[in-house]
């Protein structure tokens, strides 16, 4: 009897010294060796709930399409980009970066030779998102806010460059005006972002970029107002033209269709009461005095 009891306290401590990686669907857990006997060193990956060493720490990461948004809202990841087009002018950048995170975690060597028993997604860990704190440590939670610093100093860092490269293919014009322009800009730097980025992580796709949303750029206050004066002069050029082909075709010629302007000029104040025509006897002049 008494050895049955000794046994008890003894499973008691077995089941409390266990840690559980618990990783939802759209996670994946990396376990690290953390306990008094164990080395600081990458353990597992594990997708599915796993009960591990009391000591032992669990970092999650999101599998799946994720957004970096960079705009002037609030909530959102970063602050517009600038760029400068090919006539040197600054313009704003507002859209949205879609990628996915890399977390394979089948073993290879990176470039420098190192091995990753754990792949790609222990590199990133390693290498980037642990100096930046970036992951929770317990599943299902949000990304820690290191997590918004990473993403602008890879992702963000990376298509600014990407946009500042392509922007100087344009007039500022052609990317604020020409649809096809702008459009043809967001493909080309949908096309260079992924090796910009692959530069920062030395040459390892940790990130594959999905797609880029770049939305009309921003541009300098005094511009906009110089192309609105400029298309006011194409109407008033346009209006002047209309006027001189219909003068041309009146009867009576230039002085005829002056004439007729001035009347209809007349009738429409008339009309509209900023004027008055008196009564007058029959055989007068008719008297058109302003309306106090």
């Amino acid at each position: 009897m008494k050895s049955r009891l000794a046994v008890v306290p003894l499973l008691l401590v077995v089941v409390a010294g266990c840690s559980i990686a618990n990783p939802t669907s759209s996670e994946v857990s990396l376990q690290y060796g953390a306990g008094p006997f164990d080395s600081r060193k990458f353990v597992e990956c594990e997708d599915d709930r796993d009960v591990s060493d009391i000591n032992d720490d669990h970092y999650y990461y999101p599998k799946g399409q994720r957004d970096f948004t960079f705009g002037e809202s609030d909530g959102i990841d970063s602050a517009p980009l600038t760029s400068t087009t090919q006539d040197s002018q600054e313009i704003k950048v507002n859209g949205t970066v879609k990628f996915t995170l890399t977390t394979d975690c089948t073993e290879f060597t990176d470039p420098t030779g190192k091995t990753w028993p754990g792949g790609k997604i222990q590199m990133f860990h390693e290498l980037i998102a642990y100096k930046y704190d970036a992951a929770p440590t317990d599943g299902g939670e949000q990304m820690k806010p290191g997590w918004t610093a990473l993403l602008r100093n890879y992702v963000g860092a990376a298509l600014d460059r990407a946009t500042d490269n392509e922007a100087l293919k344009y007039p500022w014009q052609k990317l604020y005006n020409d649809a096809a322009a702008k459009a043809q800009w967001e493909k080309d730097v949908l096309a260079q972002l992924p090796e910009v980025l692959k530069s920062l992580t030395q040459g390892v796709d940790l990130i594959t970029i999905n797609s880029v949303l770049l939305q009309k750029p921003s541009i300098q206050p005094a511009l906009v107002q110089g192309l609105t004066d400029k298309q006011a002069a194409e109407l008033r050029s346009q209006a002047a033209e209309v006027d001189k082909q219909a003068a041309a075709n009146f009867p009576g010629g230039i002085p005829g269709y002056q004439a007729y302007q001035q009347q209809q000029a007349v009738n429409e104040a008339i009309k509209a009461g900023r004027v008055q025509v008196l009564p007058v006897p029959q055989g007068s002049s008719i008297i058109v005095s302003p309306n106090k």
